[in-house]
């Protein structure tokens, strides 16, 4: 919709100087007449306005905020496969025997943990993985003030002596922005996978495997073997502290945690307008303006959200950045009350009060919801007007 809009704002900004133009210059070409003696009584048939629009925009309720998934992979607890957590990583062991097989005997030399806080009280080491989901509840965002512009045509369709009835057509364009920036309850859903160390001594954390070292080789009898420089002949061993290579218990936890995060609905909506204006004098410059009618809003609106939670004991924060666009159509109806006067026979100035009323949306990003309140949207707008 940004192209669009971009592109209409500079026809109707010209539209608009060609017409205040042409207003001047028939101004100036009859000078030698008093237009203020004759001109409440010539019949002007036609109407432009164009001016710019300031509005209370819609509001907009959040609701089911938190969702966030760790870009962890840990799997089900049975079978061969790496996995990963947020204080750590598991992975499938790539020793061999002597004959180059694998080796299966339920252990792996892969893996590492970051924290001492993971040991257990049995001296097994703990992996964490969390994710959140809503704790419930909705927030409201605050009104906020919106702006655009309108064109404005219009025909005289009948007079009742100073009394006029025409027929308006309008175009305008509104943006609409509805934000919160808050910390709120969420719930922490916290999956916790134990891996054995099968009595062997807890390595210091951070620890990360595998290792290796060298040792003396000897041959049967027990004797050093020999480079020929006569130096002892060595080989790299395995030292790593073996870890079982699947979880020997998994238990999933809920609690609660805050959960901060900037919550958007931003867009704009183009609104198309039809319906009867009345028109009368207050002097022979002033004149007030009624009109209300039907009206179509073509809105379109992007939800972002960036959502992030305050964990310990993990190398990288739970954060998410994630957005969604939605485009609908919705029926309204309007009521607009302006003055205008009159600066010369066919140009002038208004200013004046508007009040749409339109249907409620809703719109979803990944089970967040937001509900867009367009019931009830008012404000002011002023501008230039020709009549020709």
């Amino acid at each position: 919709m940004l192209p669009f809009r971009s592109s209409m704002r500079k026809v109707l900004v010209l539209v608009a100087g060609l017409a205040f133009a042409a207003g001047v210059l028939h101004a100036q070409s009859d000078d030698d007449e008093d237009e203020m003696d004759y001109f409440p009584l010539v019949p002007t048939g036609s109407s432009l306005k164009f001016g710019l629009r300031y509005v209370g925009g819609p509001k907009v309720s959040f609701g089911q905020l938190g969702y966030l998934a760790s870009t962890a992979s840990i799997g089900d607890t049975t079978g061969s496969q790496t996995r990963s957590y947020m204080d750590g990583v598991v992975n499938l062991d790539p020793r061999k025997d002597p004959n180059g097989n694998p080796v299966n005997d339920g252990l792996t030399n892969t893996w590492n943990y970051d924290f001492t806080s993971q040991v257990t009280s049995t001296n097994d080491i703990a992996f964490h993985n969390y994710g959140v989901t809503p704790a419930g509840g909705g927030y409201n965002a605050k009104r906020t003030n919106g702006s655009g512009w309108e064109l404005e045509v219009g025909k005289t369709i009948h007079k009742f002596g100073k009394l006029e009835l025409s027929l308006m057509g309008g175009f305008s364009f509104t943006s609409l922005l509805g934000k919160m920036t808050s910390t709120v309850p969420a719930t922490l859903v916290t999956t916790t996978d134990v891996y054995s160390l099968y009595g062997q001594p807890v390595p210091v954390a951070p620890y990360s495997a595998p290792s290796y070292g060298t040792q003396y080789v000897y041959d049967a009898n027990g004797n050093p073997v020999l480079n020929p420089d006569g130096s002892p002949q060595t080989r790299s061993v395995d030292t790593s502290t073996l870890l079982g290579s699947q979880p020997t218990s998994r238990t999933v936890t809920t609690g609660t945690t805050n959960l901060h995060g900037r919550w958007q609905i931003k867009g704009s909506y183009y609104t198309i307008r039809v319906g009867p204006l009345l028109r009368f004098p207050v002097t022979e410059r002033l004149k007030i303006s009624l009109s209300a009618g039907a009206a179509m809003a073509f809105i379109g609106t992007r939800y972002l959200a960036e959502e992030s939670i305050d964990l310990t004991d993990v190398e990288s924060q739970l954060t998410t950045t994630e957005e969604a666009t939605k485009d609908l159509a919705i029926p309204a109806y309007y009521a607009d009350a302006d003055a205008e006067y009159q600066l010369t026979e066919r140009t002038g100035f208004y200013l004046g009060a508007t009040y749409q009323k339109s249907g409620n949306y809703d719109q979803t990003l990944n089970g967040r919801t937001a509900q867009i309140d367009m019931s009830s949207t008012y404000g002011f707008q002023s501008g230039f007007s020709l009549r020709f």
